[in-house]
């Protein structure tokens, strides 16, 4: 190889030298946005199990997942369902994409309470109580109507021998003012009750149809 072609390897040499080490760099910077945004996700499962709501806050809005609307904080009942429901959710991270610098979508398997059969339970039992109470005199005010409602509720979420159902969720993790935080969609919310918000629709269809 002559002169100049040896200061052309050279040359060349120190480009691809360059465009690796921007590439690794790159590459880092990724894995550390991966690294936080399954952080994001590990300490919000771990702050529901922990009904520590405050802390759940810090990485995702639950608005739309906490389930009392209490301006006291959840009641006896509730809280009883609350903790049955949490210590049993279970999650595993299968893979994280990221999507941009702002965004991971964090692919994750979801175990909680099966809640398709709770909720059949407790519907029958709520018929139950409607019937035996349809000619009490006097009869039940709403506000014992809802606190019987919560009891059963909560005593048919709450037996030791309740099945669990596994669901796969992309979790949409993105970065706002320098914070990692869960983005929760239907899917997501569903997945951490057990079908819940699933199993409510499908038998509100089938009271609508018999109408």
């Amino acid at each position: 190889m002559d002169k100049k072609g040896g200061i052309i390897m050279k040359k060349l040499r120190s480009v691809i030298a360059v465009i690796l080490t921007f590439v690794f760099m790159i590459s880092l910077t990724g894995c550390g946005e991966i690294k936080k945004a399954e952080s994001a996700v590990n300490n919000m499962f771990s702050a529901f199990k922990s009904l520590d709501f405050d802390k759940a806050q810090k990485y995702v809005d639950i608005n739309d997942i906490k389930s009392s609307d209490s301006e006291d904080g959840l009641t006896g009942n509730a809280e009883m369902f609350m903790k049955n429901l949490f210590n049993r959710l279970d999650h595993k991270i299968i893979s994280s994409e990221k999507i941009d610098s702002d965004t991971v979508n964090v692919t994750t398997e979801i175990t909680a309470v099966d809640m398709k059969p709770v909720l059949g339970e407790f519907f029958a039992s709520a018929m139950q109580y409607a019937l035996s109470n349809a000619f009490s005199n006097p009869q039940p005010t709403e506000e014992e109507i809802n606190e019987k409602m919560e009891e059963l509720f909560a005593t048919s979420a709450s037996k030791p021998d309740l099945a669990t159902v596994t669901n796969q969720v992309v979790i949409k993790v993105v970065k706002q003012d320098k914070e990692w935080k869960v983005i929760p969609d239907d899917t997501f919310v569903d997945a951490i009750l057990g079908g819940l918000t699933e199993a409510a629709k499908e038998l509100e269809n089938a009271l609508n149809t018999q109408k």
